[in-house]
């Protein structure tokens, strides 16, 4: 869909100056701008994605038989089309329905289409796989190649981990350590993982399991793309990214090919190489795309661990360039192909009594294992070796594998940002509270740029940055109103939204539940607090619009609150930490343009009663008096 047509289809709708001066009667300021939508795409057949994915599988919908590998039925191959502009077969009857699973055996057309992005994508892979690569990346990466991929990023689960491998069963026989195995070592006979990959289930887990082996059912293969593109592996590739054989070798009791390559995969993974060429495809990469299928699954039915599992993905995917297996394209084919496939999947109407099942079987075994009164959500960080603990740090790096710094096209960047239909689904476990609408908006107000390799082509998929999603609104384009209910529990009783929050929206807090605003944020519409608790991080972290409390409880840092507008009060409690301050000492709580009336309390984070002062647009608190004796 062109900028121009989406554009048009992005609803805005107004409220009449009528109706929101009778919903703020007693607001002199935050005024509603509308509510905002993110329009599903307009998209010929194969596309959808979440309407058409069984063509994976070799079936429409309606259970008519298709080829899967003809890019005309299967819609995974349409939305990695991007990799034409990179790299071709250049076999038109092969492209047009002549692909299948026995693979072309005819490269003497391949050409390089682009040779910038060709040669950094060969960069990276000469960078990770050279001098740069320890024993211990060496070790890790050989690892995530050899166990099967739903153990691997079970990792992502933190302090959830090792109480998930016990429940559930899952084991693998890969079990090394520098002290006892050597990667830099060649082995004679490739190491397969004879354990129970995600886990049997037995007894307390058995609902998830199911909808593990469904989420990774066959319709998650990458086979369908690999024969189509048969692109080559980068150890097969000079620097500049040309294939060129040199000659054969022995190895074991087998001869192998050699090429010019200065790609060193990791020798203990040398007898791992599939050496026919044909059969060995390299884009998209299987490994990522099984990763990130699992770590959806896991991070649906457990989402207070949703960005750690998804950002163990990532690193899988990275693990497979340090083995010289992989390049940055065939991860990132890998990551919006399971993307798409994970969507579908939990889209699908014959799997919903599942994954609810799922989800109540996951968390019901989870808090069983542990203590008393506490929530999954303290103890999912709670873990002090939890390489993912640092939620900005995983947003980082996973934003970075998301483009690998390949080279953007400026002349295509800034497009609106796409959400595919029926994408909102995998958020819905993280942001229970929101409707699917208001979930297809945080996607695309998280969203990454458009000009880059491969992600405009893919229909939206590619440029989800699923790992700021979970971190919350990036922008607030029209009006938010969250109602959540703490009885339900989970996100529905607290939950942060962590980004700097722009926008001309307005934000309404409902419901008995506890939100923290974690940002600077810079939206404009004003906040009106109705209910339960909302948390200012940050003396800006209600924007810049004027704020409204009519019940609930405004909860503030020490270092209070600050308002270039009006602060209108008609009920509620003011909370604020004064841990750092010392008794009888004044500390401004708010200040804003002009205050309008008070706060049925003022208290402390620790529940005491404070003094108040309110003096045109200050207001200042103490700690009572400390009493004499």
């Amino acid at each position: 869909m062109s900028i121009n047509v989406l554009s048009r289809h992005i609803r805005l709708s107004l409220l009449s100056t009528t109706v929101m001066l009778a919903a703020h009667s007693a607001l002199a300021a935050p005024l509603a701008s509308g509510t905002f939508t993110v329009p599903v795409p307009e998209v010929s057949y194969p596309l959808p994605v979440v309407d058409n994915y069984k063509a994976q599988a070799g079936q429409k919908a309606d259970g008519q038989k298709v080829n899967k590998f003809d890019r005309a039925d299967n819609p995974i191959i349409h939305i990695l089309s991007g990799f034409d502009d990179i790299w071709q077969l250049g076999d038109a009857a092969w492209a047009k329905g002549g692909a299948n699973g026995d693979g072309t055996e005819d490269y003497s057309k391949a050409r390089i289409v682009s040779p910038e992005i060709w040669a950094a994508n060969m960069r990276y892979v000469l960078d990770v796989t050279g001098p740069a690569r320890t024993p211990e990346n060496a070790l890790a990466a050989y690892l995530d190649d050899r166990r099967v991929q739903s153990y691997s990023v079970i990792d992502g689960k933190g302090p959830f981990a090792e109480i998930y491998r016990r429940e559930a069963g899952a084991t693998t026989s890969i079990v090394h350590s520098l002290a006892s195995f050597n990667p830099n070592k060649p082995l004679s006979e490739k190491e397969d993982d004879k354990g129970t990959e995600a886990g049997t289930g037995s007894p307390s887990l058995q609902d998830f399991i199911a909808f593990m082996n469904v989420m990774r059912g066959s319709e998650g293969s990458t086979s369908p793309s690999k024969y189509f593109y048969a692109s080559p592996r980068p150890w097969r590739m000079t620097d500049s990214g040309d294939v060129v054989k040199i000659g054969t070798q022995a190895f074991g009791d087998k001869t192998i090919d050699i090429y010019d390559s200065s790609v060193q995969v990791i020798p203990a993974l040398l007898s791992a190489r599939e050496e026919r060429r044909r059969k060995d495809g390299a884009f998209p990469s299987g490994h990522t795309n099984a990763a990130y299928i699992a770590a959806y699954t896991y991070a649906y039915a457990l989402p207070v661990r949703f960005a750690e599992l998804v950002t163990r993905a990532s690193e899988l995917g990275e693990n497979r360039i340090v083995t010289g297996m992989h390049s940055p394209l065939d991860v990132i084919g890998g990551r919006i192909a399971a993307t798409a496939i994970a969507a579908a999947q939990l889209n699908d109407p014959a799997h919903s009594d599942l994954k609810k099942r799922a989800l109540e079987n996951m968390t019901r075994t989870m808090q069983a294992n542990l203590p008393a009164g506490e929530s999954l959500y303290t103890a999912a960080h709670a873990g002090k070796d939890d390489r993912f603990r640092d939620y900005f740090a995983n947003a980082a790096i996973y934003r970075q594998r998301m483009t690998y710094g390949l080279p953007q096209d400026k002349a295509k960047a800034g497009q609106e940002m796409i959400v595919p239909k029926g994408a909102e689904v995998l958020l819905e476990t993280r942001f229970p509270y929101l409707t699917a609408e208001q979930r297809r908006v945080v996607l695309y107000t998280t969203g990454i740029d458009s000009g880059y390799p491969l992600l405009d082509k893919s229909n939206g998929w590619g440029r989800l940055d699923l790992v700021a999603a979970a971190g919350g609104y990036g922008a607030f384009p029209g009006d938010v109103t969250v109602d959540m209910q703490a009885a339900k529990g989970g996100f529905d009783a607290e939950d942060q939204w962590l980004h700097n929050i722009s926008g001309k929206g307005m934000l309404t807090k409902a419901g008995s539940g506890k939100l923290t605003l974690g940002g600077h944020n810079s939206y404009s519409g004003g906040t009106l607090l109705r209910e339960g608790t909302l948390v200012a991080s940050h003396p800006v972290s209600l924007g810049t619009g004027d704020l409204q409390v009519d019940g609930g409880t405004l909860t503030l840092s020490h270092e209070g609150l600050i308002l270039p507008g009006e602060v209108a009060i008609t009920g509620g409690t003011l909370e604020i930490d004064m841990a750092t301050a010392k008794a009888d000492e004044a500390v401004t709580a708010i200040k804003a343009g002009q205050i309008k009336g008070q706060f049925e309390r003022v208290i402390s984070t620790k529940g005491q009663t404070l003094q108040t002062t309110y003096d045109k647009g200050t207001l200042t608190v103490r700690l009572p008096a400390a009493k004499a004796g």
